[in-house]
C-alpha cells in the first residue's frame, strides 16, 4: 500500500490508536478479563494479520475436503462477513445447501459448495454455533474460517495465512497499511502457510519478520493457489481453465487483490480486453452486469470470466439472460510440503481427542 508523505502522516495517528485499542483487546483476552471458551471438539482456526486477500477460502475448502476423506465429520464455522441477515444461518447440513448467497454471505455459501460433506454454520457468535451443533449433529472437527482476530474460541491449532508478495517487513497497521494487528502477534500461530509463493518475494526478508516475531520452531509451510477449472454459471458445464487460452475474454471481479485473479488469466494465455474490478464482496445488480456484457461483446470478447466468489453475488437470473457465457474460475490450493501440512492437522485433532 503506497501512500504519499502527506497521507502518510494524517493516516499516522489514527494507525497508533487502532494499534493501541487492538493491543488493548488482546490483552484484556490474555489476563482473563474477557473470557475464552473452550469446545469438546478440536477446534482449528484459520486467518491471517492483514486485511483480505490471502486466498483463506481455498485453503479452508483445502482442509475441509480432505478432513472429509478421512473420515471425519467437519463443520465450518464462519461470522458471514457482508451477509444480508442476522442471527444463526445454517448454510448446509453436510448433505444440502439450504441457504444462499446473500442470507449467508458470499464465503460461507462457496464454502458450502466447494465441500460437500462438511457442515457450513454462519453465526457471529461462533463459540455459540459450535455448542448448537455439538448437540444436535456428530461433529468431530470444526474449522474456524477468518479467525485469528477471534479470541473468544479457543482452539487447538492456530493457522495463519502470510500472503508471500506481502512486504510483511514493512507492513503498517490500518488505515496506514493492511495490518489488522501487529507483527509480533504472529507468535500466536502454531504454523505459518505463506501463499502466492510461486511468485517472486523476498524470502529471506520474510522469513526473518516471521523468525522474529513468531514462536522458535513454528513451521512453515509455502503454498500457492492453481486456477484449474471454469464452471459455466448458465448449465453448471466444466472445462478446462486453459480452454480460452489466446482467446480474448472480460475479466470482472469483486475481489480484494484483483491484480492477482487478471495476473492468472494472463498466464494461462488469455487475452483480457476488458477489466472490470469492484469492491470485495461487491452484490451485483443485474443492470450493471448486463452493461458489462455489453461492453465485453463490444470489445470482442468470446466469454466472461469471474470468481467463484463473485458468482455467488451475480443476480440468480443473470446468466440465463446473458448474451456472452460467464464462467467462473475454480481454484485450488496446493502446497510445497502437503504431506507434513496433513500430519500436523491430524496429529493435532487426534491429540486432543485422546
Amino acid at each position: 500500500m503506497i501512500h504519499s508523505p502527506l497521507t502518510r502522516a494524517l493516516l499516522y495517528l489514527p494507525a497508533k490508536i487502532y494499534e493501541l485499542a487492538v493491543r488493548a483487546r488482546i490483552a484484556l483476552y490474555q489476563r482473563g478479563a474477557f473470557k475464552t471458551y473452550r469446545l469438546n471438539t478440536p477446534v482449528i482456526g484459520v486467518g491471517n494479520l492483514t486485511v483480505g486477500g490471502t486466498g483463506k477460502t481455498p485453503f479452508v475448502a483445502f482442509l475441509a475436503n480432505f478432513l472429509t476423506r478421512e473420515g471425519h465429520n467437519v463443520a465450518i464455522l464462519s461470522r458471514g462477513y457482508k451477509r444480508k441477515s442476522s442471527g444463526r444461518i445454517e448454510v448446509s447440513n453436510g448433505k444440502e445447501i439450504l441457504r444462499g448467497s446473500p442470507e449467508a454471505g458470499d464465503e460461507p455459501y462457496l464454502l458450502a459448495i466447494s465441500c460437500p460433506g462438511a457442515r457450513v454454520v454462519v453465526d457471529a457468535n461462533r463459540y455459540a454455533a459450535g455448542r448448537w451443533l455439538e448437540e444436535r449433529a456428530p461433529v468431530t472437527v470444526f474449522i474456524l474460517d477468518d479467525a485469528y482476530q477471534h479470541l473468544r474460541l479457543a482452539r487447538d491449532l492456530n493457522l495463519i495465512l502470510i500472503d508471500a508478495t506481502e512486504e510483511v517487513h514493512e507492513a503498517a497497521m490500518v488505515p496506514l497499511g493492511r495490518l489488522r494487528e501487529p507483527l509480533s502477534e504472529l507468535h500466536r500461530a502454531d504454523a505459518m502457510i505463506v501463499t502466492r509463493s510461486n511468485q517472486q518475494f523476498d524470502r529471506s526478508a520474510l522469513e526473518l519478520a516471521i523468525s522474529h516475531n513468531s514462536r522458535k520452531g513454528t513451521p512453515i509451510f509455502y503454498a500457492h493457489h492453481v486456477m484449474t477449472n471454469l464452471r459455466r454459471l448458465e448449465n453448471e458445464e466444466t472445462i478446462q481453465a486453459t480452454a480460452f487460452a489466446q482467446k480474448p475474454i472480460a475479466a470482472v471481479s469483486g475481489i480484494a487483490r484483483p491484480a492477482g485473479f487478471i495476473r492468472d488469466l494472463s498466464n494461462l494465455g488469455m487475452r483480457v480486453v476488458l477489466r472490470r474490478d469492484f469492491p470485495d464482496h461487491h452484490r451485483y445488480e443485474s443492470r450493471t452486469f448486463l452493461e458489462i456484457v455489453k461492453l465485453a461483446r463490444e470489445a470482442g470478447a468470446e466469454a466472461i470470466i469471474t470468481t467463484e466468489k463473485d458468482a455467488a453475488n451475480l443476480p440468480d437470473d443473470l446468466p440465463a439472460r446473458s448474451a456472452i457465457p460467464i464462467y467462473a474460475a475454480q481454484i485450488e490450493f496446493r502446497c510445497e510440503n502437503e504431506e507434513a501440512l496433513k500430519n500436523l492437522v491430524l496429529s493435532k485433532i487426534l491429540m486432543n481427542r485422546s
